[in-house]
């Protein structure tokens, strides 16, 4: 599991700052406050193919996908998406096992809505959004918290693959939006 904060916009693991989120970045100077998250999310799901001509489900399972101090703007959400960093290939050798058999289902949903979907190298897809950010008092930030649980499934890869240890990347969009 990697542990990673989203601060003033930028998604960063410790002080290093890895992803613009478009939604922040939007914003014009005058809301300059800083929307921060902690969020706890993995890097890769692991799926030990026994058969080649069945599903696989992924490890860990579920994968538990949590944030805590979610510091949102007034009527705003935390979107959380993802998207495969590529297809992938079998520690073995061998043809690229697409990043679309892969697809995941939600659970255990707190503080907001899961969605189910399918992998895709292209684009992210929408795994959760949290419920709307309400601040009552003067105008300011309010302080979220929730989580979910990912089931992920490696359709059937086929005969072409080798059954084994498959590994594939994952990479997480968090953005604060207007619902």
């Amino acid at each position: 599991m990697s542990r990673r904060r989203l601060v003033g916009g930028r998604l960063a693991w410790g002080a290093a700052a890895v992803m613009l989120c478009a939604g922040l970045a939007r914003h014009p100077p005058a809301e300059a406050a800083p929307e921060t998250v902690v969020v706890v999310l993995p890097a890769a799901v692991s799926f030990f193919v026994t058969d080649v001509n069945a599903p696989t489900p992924g490890l860990p399972s579920p994968t538990p996908v949590s944030f805590q101090s979610a510091t949102i703007k007034n009527q705003r959400a935390l979107e959380i998406s993802i998207r495969a960093d590529s297809d992938f290939v079998p520690a073995g050798g061998g043809p690229a096992i697409p990043a679309s058999l892969v697809s995941w289902s939600v659970s255990s949903v707190a503080g907001g809505y899961g969605s189910d979907g399918t992998l895709s190298t292209t684009s992210y897809g929408l795994v959760y959004q949290s419920v709307e950010a309400v601040v009552h008092g003067p105008p300011g930030s309010a302080t979220l918290g929730g989580g979910f649980d990912v089931a992920w499934t490696l359709a059937a890869p086929g005969a072409a693959i080798r059954a084994g240890a498959h590994l594939v990347t994952l990479r997480w969009k968090l953005e604060s939006i207007k619902p």
